[in-house]
């Protein structure tokens, strides 16, 4: 029972890791800065879409990585710590871009909930 769960977990990290791998060489080959692992998710993503991956495939695995996501957050919030400094200095832009940001997709949001209104009334 053991070494079937194992082998099981083992399959399931193989196949997120091989979409990891591919969308970092797909990301080193593109001709700007894109992180690799977004690609990988993505390539995940169209994988199970077309089921050329089935589900039961990485359900496990990715269900025991999501069970523990806080711990391996740890140290990307411990390497933060060193940018508290640079981001104390430069706390005014940050946020007016934030504030901006918000308004902004506020607005497109607001501006697409009325043309989808106006297009579905008679």
């Amino acid at each position: 029972m053991l070494v079937q769960r194992t082998l099981i977990y083992l399959r399931d990290f193989m196949v997120i890791l091989a979409c990891l791998l591919v969308g970092k060489a797909v990301a080193a080959l593109l001709p700007f800065a894109f992180p690799g692992s977004i690609l990988g998710l993505l390539i995940l993503f169209v994988l199970l879409s077309l089921q050329l991956v089935k589900l039961h495939w990485v359900e496990q695995g990715a269900g025991l990585l999501l069970r523990h996501m806080g711990v391996l957050f740890v140290p990307v919030a411990v390497g933060l710590v060193a940018w508290l400094e640079p981001l104390r200095q430069s706390i005014e832009i940050v946020l007016l871009c934030v504030v901006v940001g918000i308004v902004l997709i506020l607005a497109v949001v607001g501006r697409l909930y009325q043309r989808m209104n106006r297009e579905m009334k008679p």
